[in-house]
C-alpha cells in the first residue's frame, strides 16, 4: 500500500501523524464501494448491481461512497504506518481529522511517558516516631466502659439527664384559671429525660421536673408560646405531675470482672496494655504510611516526568473499576447504578478523581522507574511464598482431586501473563521496601548491582507488603495502583469517528 507519512512530535509524549493514502489504492476502494452500493439500489436505466461506476456516483455521490471504507481503511493505514514508523503507542490515538481529496487521516498517539529520576539515592527524610497519647487509651477505655453503663435507681432530686418515670396531665385553661375539658396529655408511667439544651415543648416543661424526689407530686401551670405550631399556641396549661422514680445514667469504673467479661483479660491492667499495644500497631502503621508519602513526594519533585493525557485517563480507568468491584460487592448493581444514587454522572465522577488519579500516576510511574535503575527483580522463592499466600499452601487431607485442581491453578499462574502481574506486586513492594531503606539512610546493594536482596530489606518489603495490603492512606493507593495491569501497550487502532472533510 502507498502510504506518504509525515510525523511531529507534540507536548506532553504526544505525536501528530499524518497519513495520505495512494490514489490508486483510494480509487480501487472507491470502485469497491460503488460495486457494493450498485447491489443495494435501483439505478433507472439499469439492472440492479450492474450500473457503471460513474452513475453510481452521480446517483449516491462520492461522499457516500468514502463513508462505505473509509474508517476501516483507517485502521488498516494506521496499523501499517506504526509498524513502518516503528511507533509503540502508549494508549488508544485519536482521531482528529480525514481529508477526502486527497485521503489523508490525521491522528495523535499517545507515547509511553518518560521518568528522569533525580538523585534520589542521596534523598533522606526525617522519620517521627509515634508516640501513645494516653487520651487515646482513656477514650477506647470509656467506649468499652459506655457498653456496661446504664441507668439506676437514686434516691434524690432530679437533674437534667435522669431518666424520670412519671404520670402527667395537661388541660387548657380558660380566661379565668380554671380548667377545662380540653386535654392536651395524660400518661401514665411515661418515661421522660428533661434536656436543658433540647427541651421539649412548651418551653419550661423539662425544668419544672428538675428538682422533684420519688413519689412528689407537682402542679404548675405553663403559657404556650404564641408563635407555637402547635394547636395549643397562645394558651394557658395546667399540668398535674407525679413522679414515680428517678434513674441517674452511671458508667462503671474499670475492674478486673469488666475486662474479663470481654476477652481473655485476667486483669484490667491487662486490657489496658492490650489497648496500648493495639494502638502502637496502629499508629506505627499510620506513621509509615504517611513516611512513604513522604518521601514519594520528594522523590517525585526531585525528577522530571513527561506523559501523555492518556496516561491518566487510564488510571481513572483502573479506579473506576475498583469502585465498580467495590460497590458490587456492596450490593450494588455497578458503579453506574451507584453514581445514579449518587445523582452523579461519570463525567463529574471522573474530574473528581483526576488530580488524585495525576498524583497517583506521577508516583508509580517514579517507583518504576527506580525499580528499573534498581533492577530489582521477583525471586522464584518470592514467587512461590505470594502464591501460597493468596492460594494456601494446601490441605495435606485434600483428595487427589482436589490437589491436582490446585496443581492445574498454580501452574496457570505460573504463566502469561498471570505470572507477570504477580510478578509486579512483588517488584513494587521490593521497590518500595527499597526507596524507604534508601530514606532512612540504611545500607542498600549498589546502584544497579543483580544482586539477592538482603535478609534485612527482605524483612522491609515483607512490612511493605503488609503495610501496602491493609494500609487506607496513600501507600495502599499507590500499590494499586502500580500493580495496575493497564501497562503500555501496542494499540494499533485510533478512536471515535470524526467529520470527514473534502479539501
Amino acid at each position: 500500500m502507498s502510504l506518504k507519512i509525515s510525523t511531529e512530535p507534540k507536548e506532553n509524549r504526544q505525536l501528530e501523524m499524518i497519513i495520505e493514502v495512494g490514489q490508486e489504492r483510494v480509487d480501487q476502494e472507491l470502485r469497491k464501494a460503488a460495486r457494493k452500493v450498485a447491489g443495494q439500489l435501483r439505478i433507472p436505466g439499469f439492472r440492479q448491481g450492474r450500473a457503471p461506476y460513474n452513475m453510481v456516483v452521480r446517483h449516491v455521490g462520492m461522499g457516500a461512497l468514502f463513508e462505505e471504507f473509509v474508517d476501516e481503511l483507517g485502521q488498516e493505514v494506521f496499523r501499517t504506518a506504526i509498524e513502518q514508523e516503528n511507533i509503540e503507542p502508549y494508549a488508544t490515538a485519536s482521531l482528529d481529522n480525514i481529508d477526502l481529496d486527497p485521503l489523508r487521516y490525521t491522528l495523535t498517539i499517545p507515547l509511553s511517558p518518560e521518568v528522569k529520576l533525580g538523585d534520589y539515592r542521596s534523598l533522606r527524610v526525617e522519620e517521627v516516631k509515634p508516640e501513645i497519647d494516653e487520651a487515646q487509651v482513656q477514650e477506647r477505655i470509656d467506649n468499652i466502659l459506655e457498653r456496661e453503663a446504664g441507668y439506676v435507681d437514686v434516691d434524690r432530686p432530679s437533674e437534667y439527664g435522669d431518666l424520670i418515670t412519671i404520670d402527667v396531665r395537661a388541660v387548657v385553661l380558660d380566661k379565668e384559671g380554671n380548667e377545662t375539658e380540653t386535654v392536651v396529655l395524660d400518661e401514665n408511667d411515661w418515661d421522660i429525660t428533661p434536656d436543658q439544651e433540647n427541651p421539649m415543648e412548651p418551653m419550661g416543661f423539662d425544668e419544672e421536673l428538675v428538682g422533684m424526689e420519688p413519689n412528689a407530686e407537682k402542679i404548675f401551670d405553663i403559657a404556650w408560646p404564641e408563635d407555637s405550631p402547635s394547636m395549643y399556641a397562645g394558651k394557658d396549661v395546667r399540668f398535674h405531675v407525679t413522679v414515680h422514680t428517678i434513674k441517674a445514667y452511671q458508667k462503671p469504673e474499670l475492674t478486673d470482672e469488666i475486662a474479663q467479661s470481654i476477652g481473655e483479660y485476667e486483669t484490667a491492667d491487662a486490657l489496658l496494655e492490650s489497648i496500648r499495644e493495639s494502638l502502637r500497631e496502629e499508629q506505627a502503621a499510620e506513621a509509615e504510611s504517611e513516611y512513604l508519602e513522604k518521601v514519594l513526594e520528594e522523590i517525585v519533585e526531585m525528577s522530571e516526568l513527561d506523559y501523555p493525557p492518556a496516561a491518566v485517563d487510564l488510571e481513572l480507568d483502573q479506579m473506576a473499576r475498583n469502585t465498580d468491584m467495590q460497590v458490587r460487592q456492596m450490593g450494588l448493581q455497578g458503579l453506574e447504578h451507584f453514581l445514579q444514587l449518587t445523582g452523579q454522572t461519570m463525567q463529574q465522577y471522573r474530574d473528581g478523581l483526576r488530580e488524585q488519579a495525576e498524583r497517583l500516576l506521577r508516583r508509580s510511574l517514579v517507583i518504576g522507574q527506580i525499580a528499573d535503575a534498581e533492577r530489582i527483580k521477583p525471586t522464584e522463592a518470592e514467587f512461590d511464598e505470594r502464591l501460597n499466600r493468596i492460594f494456601g499452601a494446601g490441605d495435606e487431607d485434600a483428595t487427589d482431586e482436589q490437589k491436582e485442581s490446585r496443581d492445574n491453578v498454580l501452574d496457570m499462574m505460573r504463566r502469561a501473563p498471570n505470572r507477570a502481574v504477580i510478578d509486579e506486586q512483588i517488584i513494587s513492594e521490593k521497590t518500595v521496601a527499597r526507596i524507604l531503606a534508601i530514606a532512612r539512610g540504611e545500607e542498600v546493594p549498589e546502584l544497579g548491582a543483580d544482586v539477592d536482596e538482603a535478609p534485612a530489606e527482605e524483612a522491609a518489603a515483607e512490612e511493605a507488603s503488609a503495610e501496602m495490603a491493609s494500609a487506607d492512606g496513600p501507600s495502599a493507593e499507590v500499590a494499586e495502583e502500580v500493580t495496575d495491569e493497564s501497562a503500555a501497550e501496542p494499540v494499533a487502532e485510533f478512536g471515535e469517528e470524526v467529520e470527514h472533510k473534502e479539501s
